[in-house]
């Protein structure tokens, strides 16, 4: 433009519009430019510019000595706008687009982005998407060569590689694949994610990127945790951790030293009752059991190139191994007996009363502490052994553990007692009811095992007979209280089932 913006500017704020829906016949001149179209309106002394809209066209005009003096609109609405518009470069189509921007460069930015609409770009920018590409690949998530951008991202399990031009190829990307926003995508892409929905679960799982999470995935694992804890120590699927983790519990729990050990415990609580089992068929079962272990961690080494041992720790080397084991163990005679003459295993429920067990459910019996004294405790264990029960086992929680470790009521039962401290009440009540359905354990407890079972609804023993194991007690002036004579009376009816069962085995 010839002349200065500014100055047109000044000229034309003191201009006033008039809209006129008609033009009479006249003579027409069209002027070059607006510059001249002005300098002429100010020349001939006008104050007036009419705007006149038909089918055709639309112009900006004033009339003198009967001719039309005009300028095509060119689709401004006002002549200020087009001056504006001209200064910068910009068509009539393209400004009244830039004033939803108001800076000139960010009009450029959205003319360049290859956005469909204003509204898209706008969505796109508040979402973080706008110089996406570049931020990408300043982290080093992008890769550019040439002019076009690589991504590549894991999509359930497969290794996916996208090209990118312009960051409207990446917020359409990120739309499709469910992301809320650019920071969501990146932190994805980071993480190996190419899609929102798998990225959110595995964050979920606290799984730490997305190879540990479809390599996870593709074991049978559910959890990080499960995960991580299967890596640590060598077992290939979640099959296999389960197994891991219930002969770890057993272990536990009856203080095996050799997983081995609790997967005999588990063979032998699997029988019938009155169910035998040879001691060569036996050993062949921990055998094969123990070569099958051995042939998966081979190959789980072989496909992480590592020499880890196998976690399947074993004891037995040879059947006297095994008969010596059986015939001394103390936890295995709580199953029933091994006959040495016959070389096998007979399952007996009950046991023998020597080796018949009393529970303390120590999170009802101790469930408020500062109401029971050291002298209740030790005189509710004296009431147990003078009813000719031997083997006392407490078991308890965390929580309960807490409230009495550094009483003198804890010393006491480490003392007298074998205890068992669990995690959660869930798992405490589950090892109980374990040692009533496999070792005929009696159980001094007030907790309600019917409201556990239709909880938890993970064993097969109904509550009609957990609940013939069950001594209630209650607490008077401090004393723990109970019905000795129910206890041997409890053990008496058991015991007298089985000797009736053995008797219609026989005349049968």
């Amino acid at each position: 433009m010839c002349k200065n913006t500014n100055i047109l500017k000044i000229m034309l704020g003191l201009v006033k519009y008039v809209d006129v829906d008609e033009i009479e016949d006249l003579p027409k001149v069209r002027v070059k430019n607006i510059e001249e179209f002005l300098e002429a309106h100010k020349i001939l002394g006008k104050h007036v510019i009419c705007r006149y809209r038909d089918n055709n066209e639309c112009i900006f005009f004033f009339v003198d000595n009967g001719v039309i003096f005009y300028i095509p609109s060119e689709g401004f609405k006002t002549l200020e706008d087009m001056v504006e518009a001209k200064s910068l470069g910009l068509n009539a189509k393209e400004y009244y687009e830039y004033l939803h921007f108001g800076d000139i460069e960010e009009y450029k930015k959205y003319k360049n982005s290859g956005f469909e609409s204003i509204e898209e770009y706008k969505k796109a920018k508040e979402l973080g998407f706008i110089g996406g590409l570049k931020k990408l690949e300043k982290e080093g998530i992008a890769k550019k060569i040439d002019d076009k951008y690589i991504i590549e991202y894991l999509y359930y399990g497969i290794l996916e590689e996208h090209i990118f031009s312009r960051d409207v190829d990446l917020y359409k990307f990120a739309m499709s694949k469910g992301f809320k926003n650019f920071e969501e995508l990146a932190n994805a892409l980071k993480l190996g994610f190419g899609d929102a929905n798998e990225y959110r679960d595995a964050i979920k799982r606290g799984f730490k990127d997305a190879y540990e999470y479809n390599d996870a995935l593709s074991r049978g694992f559910k959890t990080a945790e499960e995960y991580r804890i299967a890596r640590a120590v060598g077992v290939s699927s979640k099959k296999e951790l389960e197994e891991y983790l219930k002969l770890k519990k057993i272990c536990e729990n009856f203080r095996l030293e050799t997983f081995e050990e609790g997967y005999l415990l588990k063979i032998l609580t699997n029988l019938n009752i009155d169910e035998e089992i040879t001691l060569n068929k036996l050993y062949n079962t921990l055998k094969e059991k123990e070569r099958l272990m051995k042939i998966k961690k081979d190959m789980l080494n072989k496909l992480s190139n590592s020499t880890s041992p196998p976690w399947y720790s074993t004891k037995f080397t040879t059947t006297d191994d095994l008969e010596n084991y059986l015939e001394n163990s103390e936890i295995i005679s709580y199953l029933g007996e091994y006959l040495k003459e016959k070389k096998v295993f007979k399952r007996i429920y009950p046991p023998k009363p020597s080796r018949r067990m009393v529970i303390i459910d120590a999170i009802s019996v101790l469930n408020n502490p500062h109401n029971i004294s050291e002298q209740a405790i030790s005189n509710l264990i004296k009431k147990i052994k003078n009813a000719g029960f031997k083997n006392i086992i407490v078991v308890m929680d965390t929580a309960t553990y807490y409230k009495i470790k550094e009483k003198e009521i804890c010393k006491i039962l480490l003392k007298e007692c074998e205890m068992k401290v669990l995690n959660s009440k869930n798992d405490a009540y589950r090892l109980i009811i374990e040692y009533i359905k496999n070792f005929g354990a009696l159980v001094i407890s007030n907790a309600s095992f019917k409201d556990y079972i239709m909880e938890t609804s993970d064993h097969d023993l109904p509550y009609k007979d957990i609940k013939n194991y069950i001594i209630p007690f209650i607490i008077e002036n401090g004393e723990i209280n109970l019905d000795i004579e129910l206890l041997r009376k409890l053990y008496t009816e058991v015991v007298t089932k089985r000797i009736e069962k053995i008797k219609s085995n026989v005349v049968a």
